[in-house]
């Protein structure tokens, strides 16, 4: 049996501060930290509820917020800033295979760049293992397969 067939993620029993889904929610999070709640979210019909509640907060501020009125140079010198910058690279494109019930969901795919088969697992002890996932900035985040009763 496949590490994939094995995997049940259905069950959310455990749920997302509202610090997080707040940070989330404000693009405060660190990539890795963004990365968790993103995977959570796409699991969980609950965080994914409060965290539209905190999008619409953050809507309703900006909307309510004051108007500032630009410099004459600030889109010029915008401008000039962004082709100051070199480019990061660009994303990994989605791998080819279908995914199927008990594949990681979305936001993980992207960092391993296809379906469970393609990690790379290390053994942690007692059945646990770790795969680390580079983002960003040098900081990683660490994807863990613990199994049942563990």
């Amino acid at each position: 049996m496949r590490l994939d067939e094995k995997m049940n993620m259905t069950t959310i029993k455990h749920h997302l501060t509202d610090a997080l889904l707040m940070g989330y929610a404000a693009g405060t999070l660190p990539e890795a930290f963004s990365l968790v709640v993103a995977t959570h979210l796409s699991m969980c019909d609950e965080c994914r509820a409060q965290a539209a509640s905190f999008d619409a907060v953050g809507g309703a501020v900006l909307e309510g917020g004051e108007t500032v009125s630009m410099d004459a140079g600030s889109l010029a010198a915008t401008l000039a800033r962004i082709q100051g910058v070199t480019p990061e690279a660009a994303p990994k494109a989605p791998h080819a295979k279908a995914r199927k019930a008990g594949d990681l969901p979305k936001p993980l795919l992207d960092y391993i760049g296809g379906d469970l088969d393609a990690v790379r697992w290390r053994p942690v002890g007692m059945g646990v293992r770790q795969a680390i996932l580079t983002t960003a900035k040098g900081a990683t985040a660490r994807l863990l397969y613990i199994p049942a009763g563990t």
